[in-house]
């Protein structure tokens, strides 16, 4: 599964697991927060829009830092609020703190930074000043994916919000969790449900899982917009079991000769099943540090990405631990 980037962290020696928009920042910007400029990497206000760009199969929003214009990669699975890629933005005061690897098995060194003056988006959000800011080499997001990217945007910028996903107009909008909202429900209106879920998580907040079966597969399954087209790592026995049944599929290779495969009759929940197209398969390795970072013990594991968010508009529910799936 070389093409699953996505970065997470645990502690200090850190695990971590796309044209352009040409837009008014005013169309994206539902509150005043945009005007002000912020000290702390952090949404304010009710709520806000970001013009998203899809790279490949990766979702970006477009931003600068100090001066240096680019993409930072919109990943779930990055635990930290920003995180800046140090290969193309100069930083002159970087402390070391350990070492990082992602999903995928990039190594690189991690480090911290006492000031780092602007970040600028692409609705107009301004943040001045931050402290403690964390910063890596991920030229590999440069070389493999686009070679503008300036970093990660992850779960802890947007901590307290209900967040919506459309990759079909290419937006991310955003809701503080309220409990008006909650009752109002007002990120749903004009939307057409398909199923809700309710998840759970484990040792990490920002992944959300669920059971799903695949004939008489059960896999535990995960969301997460870094996770490229997504991914399936199950045992043999199962694997040739589904192959067998033609659940299983071998769809190709992709771009980098690395091998795809079409899950098929994915059950979520009584109201949902699924087909995957095209993501990748690996064997099951129960020591890996990915399952070992999600305490994650079951045979079998399924990543929700690309290929399930390019089908339904999606709203992660982080407080009330429910995912809505909706029509597109």
């Amino acid at each position: 599964m070389k093409r699953k980037i996505s970065v997470f962290e645990i502690g200090v020696k850190a695990i971590f697991t796309l044209s352009g928009l040409i837009l008014s920042s005013v169309l994206y910007a539902q509150n005043t927060e945009e005007a002000t400029i912020q000290n702390e990497f952090q949404l304010t206000g009710d709520s806000i829009s970001f013009p998203l760009t899809i790279v490949n199969d990766f979702p970006f929003i477009s931003g600068e830092v100090n001066g240096v214009k680019g993409k930072f990669m919109f990943d779930t699975g990055h635990k930290e609020a920003i995180s800046i890629n140090n290969n193309i933005v100069p930083l002159t005061t970087q402390k070391e703190i350990g070492g990082g690897s992602t999903g995928s098995g990039q190594k690189f060194r991690r480090y911290t930074n006492d000031i780092i003056e602007e970040v600028h988006l692409v609705n107009g959000l301004q943040f001045q000043n931050l402290r403690q800011t964390p910063s890596a080499n991920y030229d590999f997001l440069q070389n493999g994916i686009t070679p503008d990217c300036i970093g990660y945007i992850g779960h802890n910028f947007f901590n307290g919000y209900i967040l919506k996903i459309d990759y079909t107009k290419r937006m991310l909008t955003f809701y503080k969790s309220t409990f008006i909202r909650e009752a109002s429900k007002d990120f749903l209106d004009g939307e057409k449900v398909v199923a809700v879920l309710d998840f759970e998580t484990r040792k990490l907040p920002n992944f959300p899982m669920i059971k799903v079966e695949v004939d008489d597969v059960e896999m535990l399954a995960t969301f997460d917009t870094g996770g490229s087209y997504g991914s399936l790592e199950m045992t043999d026995e199962d694997a040739e079991n589904l192959t067998k049944k033609g659940a299983l599929i071998d769809y190709g290779k992709d771009g980098s000769d690395d091998n795809l495969y079409s899950l098929n009759k994915v059950k979520m929940n009584p109201q949902l099943t699924v087909n995957l197209i095209g993501i990748y398969k690996d064997s099951t390795d129960f020591n890996s540090p990915v399952r070992r970072a999600l305490g994650i013990t079951e045979d079998n594991e399924l990543t929700f990405a690309y290929r399930f968010l390019s089908q339904y508009k999606t709203v992660w529910d982080y407080d009330h631990k429910k995912i809505y799936i909706l029509e597109y």
